[in-house]
């Protein structure tokens, strides 16, 4: 069986966490090779596989990006870029601390924005790529106590449907997949024990009933890093279960 994305070549940022490690399995499960970026060098060091090549790197370090930039200029192409980099912070408004901010606006949207100006360089050159970025449900959908998370992801979204049409004329598509709660730690977790309140308004908010699992996104992945989706660009794609119809 052939696969969809045979002889291709990605970059996956934060490719050690949860979503980031079953990005990289289902591209390189679709024929791709992959290099994986991320802080964690443990985890890197335990995705083997032929065709994965990883760097450790620290993007909230501005020095990060010369190494970014290093290992870019290494590759003879990139034809497919995910940037699951990201993280969270929970806190009422009137208690969100400032630096919290700054840190979910330099992971979520400034890592976004550097890595992907590095990889659409390369891109360009060779008038061809595909940028998928994740950001969440809370790009579209308000929460409480996650105002700062859901400006760094409605930024994320907006940035990425302006990526999408400056980079239209160089055959880029830029598209996003905004995924609801997903479980990147188990129901059973300590985080769940502490907060049920937390799980419970996931599953009351959800149409599905459920936390969604990095694999209920993979499809939408390949769709989107393949040749498949050529004719689709700047588009926020929702993987939430129906959250945002709740």
């Amino acid at each position: 069986m052939t696969k969809s994305l045979a002889g291709k070549q990605a970059i996956v940022t934060g490719a050690a966490g949860r979503i980031g490690r079953a990005v990289t399995e289902e591209l390189i499960h679709q024929g791709a090779e992959v290099l994986g970026l991320d802080h964690n060098e443990d985890r890197l060091q335990q995705m083997v596989s032929d065709r994965f090549t990883w760097c450790q790197v620290d993007l909230l370090d501005e020095q990060g990006y010369e190494t970014v930039a290093a290992a870019v200029d290494k590759l003879s192409k990139v034809d497919i870029l995910v940037n699951c980099m990201g993280g969270i912070y929970r806190a009422p408004f009137l208690e969100h601390d400032p630096k919290e901010f700054t840190r979910l606006w330099m992971l979520n949207v400034y890592s976004v924005f550097r890595v992907s100006q590095l990889v659409a360089r390369k891109m360009a050159q060779n008038q061809s790529g595909k940028i998928i970025n994740f950001a969440a449900v809370g790009a579209v959908r308000p929460s409480i106590n996650h105002s700062g998370y859901c400006a760094a992801k409605g930024s994320l979204v907006a940035f990425s449907r302006s990526l999408a049409l400056e980079l239209a004329k160089y055959n880029i598509q830029v598209n996003v997949i905004a995924p609801g709660p997903t479980e990147t730690v188990p129901p059973t977790s300590p985080y769940y024990a502490d907060h049920p309140e937390i799980y419970q308004s996931v599953l009351q908010n959800t149409p599905l009933g459920r936390l969604g699992t990095p694999e209920d996104h993979m499809g939408l992945v390949t769709y989107l890093a393949s040749e498949r989706s050529n004719w689709v660009t700047g588009q926020v794609v929702m993987s939430d279960g129906g959250m945002e119809l709740a």
